[in-house]
């Protein structure tokens, strides 16, 4: 079995020449992804959900044409250096959250975008609106052979929980048990989502939604599987004969910008005990409610409850976001180990320590035991490590 690292939701900024993703860095391209920003983080699978627009379609039609990708009998596009990309496609349905469909190959790809042709504005840019509900998505996911996923689910912006429903069971009647797998989002953990109970149902993703190469692999997930391509990815999410997901690994919920309720009339993040629906500092109920607060006013059992099987969940920082580490220090450690997946995960203290100092080795291991301090994010603000953290 093969122990690989995957983050499943990267944006594109620019393909074939044309803007896709507005918010997100136009550096930010398919080649680029896969051939210099996924081996320097130590990721070998990534999934792309922007492919549905027109243009990342077009280059990876071009990069199966120059033999930069592979399509694979399993599904999934192997690149020459060994990375699977997954196409995936972020939209927007008629009740205002967003679904990530995982696609196995070019033609489902097409498929798609012949559906949603009539149903969408602007097919050159990504997460749009579509003409179409959760339930019409979770047949049309089954038509394609695809993989249906609620994307960051318990985020006030567009997220299922977050923004639209207390219980998919509710919203959805039976079709929710299509569903097999959620994404937490920057802002929740496993043990936060598993104090809903019907969450016992659902492999959890922690996928860093990435706008620029830099948050690409800020949260990933460590998968067991037989072989790269899409078949497998799917059985992981089913822990179908062996294969799963063995390790999430993501920021600490409080360095998410939607963690805390953040009062938009005197601009304060909440530090009260949750769920906070109004601002203690000025009484304004104006406010964007946080995920640790929404999670807490819809909660069904107070204590996480998970199925068997269900991998840890790990807290980590970007490197380049601790303390201490500027960009010259962050190349000299790259330089020397593999990539940062390396770097966080399997280095020894002593190696690091003697490229960086000790005091960046001690925050690395605290940061693996999950201590280190953080000043908690809130409305559209992301938490901080704190400084001076010894």
């Amino acid at each position: 079995m093969l122990s690989i690292y995957g983050d499943l939701h990267i944006h594109i900024g620019r393909a074939a020449g044309q803007a896709v993703k507005i918010t997100a860095s136009r550096q930010l391209e398919l080649k680029s992804i896969l051939y210099r920003d996924a081996p320097r983080k130590g990721l070998e699978m990534v999934g792309v959900v922007d492919a549905g627009t027109l243009p990342v379609s077009q280059e990876l039609e071009v990069m199966l044409e120059t033999g930069e990708l592979q399509e694979l009998r399993a599904g999934g596009f192997l690149a020459r250096n060994g990375v699977l990309l997954i196409a995936a496609c972020e939209l927007e349905s008629i009740e205002g959250v967003h679904w990530i469909i995982y696609l196995p190959g070019l033609e489902n790809l097409r498929e798609y975008q012949r559906f949603i042709r009539s149903r969408v504005h602007n097919m050159q840019l990504s997460t749009q609106r579509i003409r179409i509900s959760s339930k019409e998505l979770v047949n049309l996911s089954y038509i394609l052979e695809g993989i249906l996923c609620p994307a960051h689910a318990f985020t006030p912006h567009k997220g299922i929980y977050g923004s639209w429903t207390d219980s998919l069971k509710t919203a959805m009647g039976s079709d929710y048990r299509q569903l097999r797998v959620i994404e937490l989002g920057l802002s929740a953990d496993s043990d936060m989502a598993a104090t809903i109970k019907e969450t016992r149902a659902f492999a959890f993703l922690s996928n860093s939604d990435a706008h620029s190469a830099d948050n690409i692999g800020r949260e990933y997930n460590r998968f067991r599987l037989n072989n790269k391509n899409f078949q497998e990815f799917k059985y992981s999410l089913e822990n179908i004969q062996g294969r799963r997901i063995t390790a999430n690994f993501g920021l600490d919920p409080r360095l998410g910008k939607y963690h805390r309720s953040y009062c938009l009339a005197c601009s304060t993040i909440s530090t009260e005990a949750p769920p906070v629906s109004q601002c203690h500092r000025c009484g304004s109920n104006r406010l964007v409610m946080g995920v640790y607060d929404r999670i807490a006013a819809i909660q069904d059992q107070e204590e996480p409850s998970h199925p068997a099987g269900r991998p840890p969940y790990y807290y980590r920082v970007p490197i380049k976001q601790l303390p201490g580490v500027g960009p010259k220090l962050y190349e000299k450690m790259l330089n020397y180990f593999e990539n940062e997946i390396t770097l966080m995960e399997g280095a020894d203290q002593a190696d690091i320590a003697r490229i960086a100092g000790e005091k960046i080795a001690a925050l690395i291991i605290k940061m693996r035991k999950g201590r280190l301090p953080i000043i908690p994010g809130g409305g559209g603000h992301y938490g901080k490590v704190q400084k001076n953290s010894d």
